[in-house]
């Protein structure tokens, strides 16, 4: 196992990018893709729209859910084999879907099987890029969450033709093949060891505070204290850390609502089956080339990755707003352009915001607790966009609850916004010495100088300021 001082920024990193790319590409792009399976589901089976959504939304939640089972199992083994184990499981999933004679049948084979399988797949290959990159790991993420992207591109008009010529439990069987591929992803994930990995600022406090109370577990119960460490649970007692996921969480909310009822949307407006597949091919495609775009912009341009992320976000909530009121394939197509451009803005950052608010070397503790608000907000999302559907009989209203969810998401990011005490100004060269600096954004940082309390009183006092003295 390669030991290093800091992460290399690239070399065999840039293998563990491809890796994470095509993880993302079965994983993340049958979440996103699973909208044409919905409308068969409901066809075949006769179900509810809000009983069918259970199907996508416990698999995204079971994804994202387990991940901290699947950071714990990293900890004890390697990403490496948790991520091949974790392919072998989704390919068993989805093959005893094939026989699936009910909805519950498909909750528990495809949701909860598959789920977990792609969860062992997901979680420990983003873990990884945190531990190859620094500088570069914006960019690095930007390209690896690519995959998302190229895969609903494919996958949503491929799922169609499969479902077409060999009805949709052989599609399902199919793609149980496509999934053990990821035993080849897993091999790519060569595990690396850092000497000096430190811990971010804002987790120090929450460590001291745990102390005591690790101490008496570890006086009752030997074994509590392995399992508190093992699962990294001192993390939520950091206040910004669990900021960041309470906002995450209703951004997921609202985010979670289109995938499953895009399709279904568009098939009620009168748009041809093959054409409303495309849709999220459409999404998927502006998503593949905005997302490394976005990855490389934010670690370049002099402005907060928290900005750069929240303005991301506002422009998800317009899109769902706008999507109600798109009555034709063109309309929607250009929802569908700048809902992509929108997501391309703030994704390649959820897994740089994380590593900011819970340290290097807590990476992966602090990604497996993200999942499991991310999969609590997928849990819930879809099927309550369902039961509006069922109350309505349209899907206005999804869309508009899903741009509510988004709109409080941002609200609660205020809270992280940087409060100073006092005016600052923008200027070029070296940053004063006690300007705070953003570890998360030195690449480019913003450069600052401290202002004398009251610039604009002519006093000697002012004239003796040390900053004055050196512009003289």
């Amino acid at each position: 196992m390669p030991s290093l001082d800091v992460p290399p920024d690239g070399g065999w990193g840039w293998m563990v990018v491809l890796s994470t790319f095509l993880v993302h590409v079965i994983a993340l792009g049958a979440v996103k893709s699973l909208g044409v399976f919905y409308a068969e589901f409901r066809e075949v089976f006769n179900e509810s729209a809000g009983n069918t959504s259970f199907i996508s939304s416990v698999f995204v939640a079971t994804i994202l859910m387990c991940s901290p089972i699947a950071s714990a199992l990293s900890n004890l083994t390697s990403c490496r084999a948790v991520a091949m184990a974790g392919s072998v499981i989704s390919a068993v999933g989805l093959g005893a879907s094939f026989i699936a004679q009910n909805i519950v049948h498909l909750i528990i084979t495809t949701g909860l099987i598959t789920g977990f399988g792609m969860s062992l797949m997901y979680s420990p290959s983003l873990a990884m890029i945190g531990k190859y990159f620094h500088k570069r790991h914006a960019t690095a993420n930007g390209i690896a969450i690519r995959g998302t992207g190229v895969s609903m591109f494919v996958l949503s008009p491929l799922f169609q033709f499969l479902i077409d010529e060999f009805s949709w439990n052989g599609a399902l069987l199919i793609f149980a093949g496509m999934a053990l591929n990821g035993c080849v992803f897993g091999a790519l994930l060569r595990p690396i060891h850092l000497k000096d990995a430190g811990k971010a600022e804002e987790v120090e406090n929450a460590d001291e505070e745990t102390a005591d109370s690790s101490k008496t577990c570890k006086a009752i119960v030997p074994f509590c204290q392995k399992v508190f460490e093992m699962f990294d649970a001192s993390l939520l007692k950091s206040r910004p850390f669990l900021i960041y996921n309470l906002s995450l969480f209703g951004l997921m909310l609202g985010n979670s609502m289109i995938f499953v009822h895009l399709v279904a949307h568009a098939q009620a407006l009168g748009v041809e089956k093959t054409q409303a597949a495309f849709l999220p091919s459409v999404m998927g495609i502006v998503e593949a080339v905005v997302r490394p775009l976005n990855g490389w912009l934010s670690d370049r341009v002099p402005v907060r990755k928290l900005y750069y992320y929240m303005a991301g976000c506002v422009g998800l909530g317009i899109c769902n707003i706008a999507v109600p009121h798109s009555h034709t394939y063109a309309a929607l197509v250009a929802c569908m352009v700048f809902y992509g451009i929108s997501s391309g803005t703030y994704y390649p950052l959820i897994a740089v915001l994380i590593k900011k608010y819970s340290g290097v070397s807590r990476i992966s503790g602090g990604l497996g607790w993200a999942f499991v608000f991310q999969g609590a907000a997928f849990l819930l999302g879809q099927p309550i966009a369902g039961w509006l559907y069922d109350a309505t009989g349209n899907y206005d209203m999804s869309f508009y609850a899903a741009a509510t969810f988004i709109f409080v998401s941002v609200v609660i990011l205020l809270l992280l916004v940087p409060r100073k005490g006092r005016r600052w100004a923008l200027e070029s060269g070296v940053p004063a010495p006690d300007v705070p600096r953003d570890e998360c954004d030195g690449v480019v940082g913003l450069q600052a100088r401290q202002l004398p309390a009251h610039t604009v009183d002519v006093t000697t006092e002012g004239q003796n300021n040390p900053v004055f003295q050196r512009e003289m």
